[in-house]
């Protein structure tokens, strides 16, 4: 088979990035009035599953491209709100790689709970430099509680999806990576 653009894999990243969107946008709803600035990451679904099942460079356009629409629908482009969520995908995303292909022992459940720390982590940084106060982190132990349990049930809804097998058959049929 030539290499190229494959439609069929661009139409198939294309609704994962709209299920991205979809997330993104539908967590801003869910009440988490008892910790501020928490939300459950579940658009980290769809990033974890492309990264699993398409590769780093398709994950990375996703993710970036979630952050990207999701602030201009929210109308926070380039606020603090922006760079938050930017820094968190970022350094989330950087550490599953780290740790997807570096560790090849560790579990698509670790790889997701250790990307939520490390988002929450990325969301710190940039409030300490937008704040000028690392008192901030204060907050963090919070964050990581949320995070590591989100990011477990995501990892575990994540593999579910990965074992039935459902984009690897698209894969198959329509001839791409």
């Amino acid at each position: 088979m030539k290499k190229g653009l494959n439609v069929h894999k661009i139409v198939l990243l294309s609704m994962m990035l709209a299920m991205a969107l979809a997330l993104g946008i539908a967590e801003s709803f869910i009440d988490f009035s008892w910790l501020p600035g928490a939300k459950p990451g579940l658009a980290n679904l769809v990033i974890i599953i492309v990264l699993y099942e398409f590769g780093i460079f398709d994950a990375a356009l996703i993710d970036l491209g979630k952050v990207f629409i999701v602030a201009a629908v929210r109308g926070s482009l380039f606020q603090m709100g922006f760079w938050m969520s930017f820094a968190g995908s970022f350094l989330s995303l950087l550490i599953m790689v780290l740790l997807k292909y570096l560790f090849k022992k560790m579990t698509i459940v670790g790889v997701s709970a250790m990307g939520a720390l490390f988002h929450d982590l990325g969301q710190m940084l940039v409030g300490v430099i937008f704040l000028g106060s690392w008192q901030i982190f204060y907050y963090f132990p919070f964050m990581m509680l949320i995070g590591l349990a989100m990011g477990v049930l995501i990892g575990i809804v994540a593999n579910k999806i990965i074992q039935t097998g459902v984009i690897e058959r698209q894969k198959k049929q329509y001839g791409f990576k």
